[in-house]
């Protein structure tokens, strides 16, 4: 059964203060759009911009994009995906007024990259239209397997945008991502990738060459790592996620989690968040 008005409507007032609560402890804050009306969306925009806040609208198609301008213009960064903007003319609109207000659209690949236009989803040429235009792109292998000669195309043309290309990696390291680490693409993966002969060595490889060309390589620390190892990736540039409980404060590896904790990736080269490889 429906709400009652009234009482939906008081359901509305309080989260739209809890919302601008959260802007008024002066943290950075991720919002769904389907989770406010407008009005309250503005309002929590427009405070946080004035306050020096970044917020993040994670969109689900909801808005056509012609009402999301007057968003992204208090600087939103915009977050989005095939499954909820699987349009290149609605993309190309919503970029342009992020590129205008300074702020930036990330989108997330979840489907497979199409060449030509048969497919349902946007093609590969219209990616690279998009991204060499500024565009930032997230792409996974968890349900799609990536062919990294295209993933290498993909992160050209973000160069010549000067966006991000972030990929996450499920499954063991191949070599020939460290062509797509020299393109400058931001490359995330478990330390589970590690679990065969001479793959750790294809990982510190892929670090080296990913921060030469100016990016970073994260590595998520979910099944533990001997101490050298751990060290050795920090060392040669690494951003270390540590998902493991912490250690206690005589372990060797304590001082490394402290130092893991002060090397940050741009807001940029993670889709949403680093608590998880989508």
């Amino acid at each position: 059964m429906d709400k009652h008005p009234v009482i939906q409507g008081i359901e509305d007032v309080v989260k739209t203060y809890e919302l601008l609560d959260r802007v008024r402890m002066g943290h950075d804050i991720i919002i769904r759009d389907d989770q406010f009306e407008r009005e309250a969306l503005l309002d929590a925009a427009g405070a946080a911009r004035s306050k020096g806040i970044g917020v993040s609208l994670l969109d689900t198609g909801r808005f056509e994009a012609s009402d999301l301008e007057w968003l992204i213009l208090d600087q939103v960064r915009f977050y989005t995906s095939d499954e909820a903007r699987p349009r290149e003319t609605e993309l190309a609109r919503i970029l342009k007024t992020c590129r205008k207000a300074k702020s930036f659209l990330a989108y997330f690949q979840n489907g497979p990259l199409e060449r030509g236009h048969g497919g349902e989803g946007i093609s590969l040429a219209a990616l690279k239209g998009l991204t060499s235009s500024g565009m930032d792109i997230h792409l996974s292998n968890l349900v799609h397997a990536r062919d990294f000669g295209v993933l290498t195309e993909l992160a050209e043309s973000v160069r010549e945008g000067r966006g991000y290309l972030a990929y996450y990696h499920h499954g063991p390291l191949a070599a020939d991502m460290a062509e797509l680490a020299s393109r400058g693409a931001w490359i995330h993966f478990s330390d589970r990738s590690l679990g065969g002969a001479g793959l750790t060595e294809i990982g510190l490889g892929l670090v080296r060459i990913a921060r030469a060309a100016g990016s970073r390589t994260s590595v998520y620390v979910q099944a533990g790592l001997p101490l050298p190892v751990l060290e050795s990736y920090f060392q040669a540039g690494a951003v270390l996620f540590f998902q493991t409980p912490p250690s206690d404060r005589q372990s060797l590896q304590k001082p490394v989690e402290r130092k893991a904790l002060r090397r940050k990736l741009p807001v940029r080269a993670f889709y949403l968040s680093t608590a998880f490889l989508p």
